[in-house]
């Protein structure tokens, strides 16, 4: 009897496991289908935190509104700092401000050019972003 119940629980548990990880998945093949811009932010900000997400708004307006519009480019925000945040700020691999953009299932990384090029020089930061995001 212990050995048909351990059974049973060890099926329910791999079920479970399985649907999970089909979710999980299809999640993943949205996200490969479409362009996504992340921005990921403490709570508090500098300038330069503040200037990368403008220019990248700047340059999704200005260059690629109509697959905004679509829905084939997506912005996403977060506050790395937030609960609610944890598990992508861990799968995305960042520590705090961050600019990361997931294009074909292929994940770059802009973050030290918006460092550098925010403030002082945006369109060395613009062009970088639209050199990703073009077709």
């Amino acid at each position: 009897m212990k050995t048909i119940k351990s059974f049973a629980f060890f099926l329910i548990a791999f079920f479970i496991c399985l649907v999970g990880n089909a979710n999980s998945g299809a999640i993943e093949k949205v996200e490969k289908e479409k362009t996504v811009v992340y921005y990921f932010h403490n709570t508090r900000r500098c300038p330069t935190c503040m200037a990368i997400e403008k220019e990248t708004k700047k340059v999704l307006e200005d260059s690629f509104a109509e697959s905004v519009g679509k829905g084939d480019i997506v912005f996403k925000a977060y506050n790395a700092e937030e609960a609610e945040n944890r598990e992508l700020v861990k799968k995305m691999n960042v520590t705090g401000s961050a600019l990361i953009i997931v294009k074909d299932g292929e994940k770059y990384d802009l973050t030290s050019k918006g460092f550098m090029y925010a403030l002082k020089q945006p369109e060395k930061l613009r062009k970088a972003l639209w050199e990703i995001l073009v077709d």
